[in-house]
């Protein structure tokens, strides 16, 4: 792939801060459900801002109640409010890629239109990285000229990234006949010098498939991918090929170092209306010294949490509980966007 002197950090490197957009689509979060989303955030950017500071987008000034200011007041790290309209709460994917040209912050952008056109409106969204770039007074990077979102890519910081090829091409995405295109000039602006493209993601999961609810780097040659144990389950040929492409390629670069670690898939919830959940233990976040994972209520959250600790003896695995947001189809990663040190 064309070399360039960007780098894209890994998640697990040192970060400066942690941005998220509060919740404030009625369409999307009324009646207790809407309750439930405010209170989960508030618990949310407490938690982060045990480790690293935290900075907000909400629609207007004064949106927070005076007992959620307090409660994300007087904490070891701050947490800042910027009144920037958003169309909806996933701001990994329509957020600015923050990345490192020596070591100065610079920012790029893909274009963004709700995975497909599938949920409009999506304009301030796609809007969001220019306006915090200008805001800010980072330097812009390459304004990619595809349609691709945060949660679809994963990078191990030493120029390997993942992506799927259903998030690439299709439907109100790119055009099939400019694949290498696409992926040139994504490796080119995130300074990739290889990215593997797997065929699928999760079943059910309407971003078509983002990574980040399939598999994460843990470390630059280790790789960590969900598992459905119950062979009926259409996940159950997707993760197994994926797994084994992973590995294949994996050991083509680092050797006998690489490894792919499993851990099995909470269940599978569906709606009254048919919708799979795609809830997954892949959907963690990292902060300095920290590592924030999704609960589900399942047994399989105590087998995560031990995971996470073997791999990250020194950092603090805390577990919330996402069953509110899954319910409109992601989870911590999605939600929230790093931007590293």
């Amino acid at each position: 792939m064309t070399k360039t002197n960007v780098r894209y950090p890994a998640e697990w490197e040192e970060q400066a801060a942690t941005w998220l957009a509060f919740p404030h689509n009625k369409k999307n979060w009324y009646g207790e459900r809407g309750e439930m989303i405010r209170k989960f955030y508030v618990d949310l950017i407490r938690t982060i801002s045990e480790f690293q500071p935290v900075n907000v987008l909400i629609p207007k000034k004064d949106f927070l109640t005076t007992e959620e200011k307090i409660s994300v007041a007087d904490r070891p790290y701050p947490a800042s409010f910027f009144t920037i309209k958003t169309d909806d709460i996933w701001i990994r994917d329509y957020g600015p890629f923050f990345l490192k040209k020596g070591k100065e912050t610079i920012v790029s952008e893909t274009v963004f239109n709700a995975w497909g056109a599938k949920f409009p409106p999506w304009k301030n969204d796609n809007e969001i990285p220019a306006r915090i770039a200008d805001i800010f007074e980072y330097k812009k990077g390459i304004s990619v000229p595809y349609i691709f979102e945060g949660g679809a890519i994963e990078v191990n910081g030493d120029g390997l990234g993942i992506t799927t090829l259903d998030c690439l091409t299709g439907k109100n995405r790119n055009d099939a006949k400019e694949l290498r295109k696409v992926v040139k000039a994504l490796c080119k602006a995130f300074g990739l010098r290889d990215m593997l493209v797997l065929p699928h993601g999760l079943h059910g999961d309407h971003t078509d498939g983002h990574i980040d609810n399939v598999a994460r780097f843990v470390a630059k040659d280790r790789i960590v991918i969900c598992e459905a144990t119950d062979k009926r389950s259409p996940n159950n040929v997707i993760l197994t090929e994926a797994k084994y492409l992973i590995e294949t390629w994996l050991k083509s670069h680092y050797g006998k170092s690489a490894k792919v670690d499993t851990l099995p898939l909470p269940p599978q919830r569906k709606l009254d209306d048919g919708q799979i959940l795609p809830a997954s233990y892949m959907n963690f976040i990292y902060a300095n010294g920290a590592l924030i994972f999704p609960k589900y209520k399942s047994p399989n959250d105590a087998v995560a949490k031990r995971y996470f600790e073997s791999v990250y003896p020194d950092r603090k695995v805390i577990g919330l509980d996402c069953r509110t947001v899954i319910e409109e189809g992601g989870s911590l990663h999605c939600m929230s966007k790093h931007e590293s040190a």
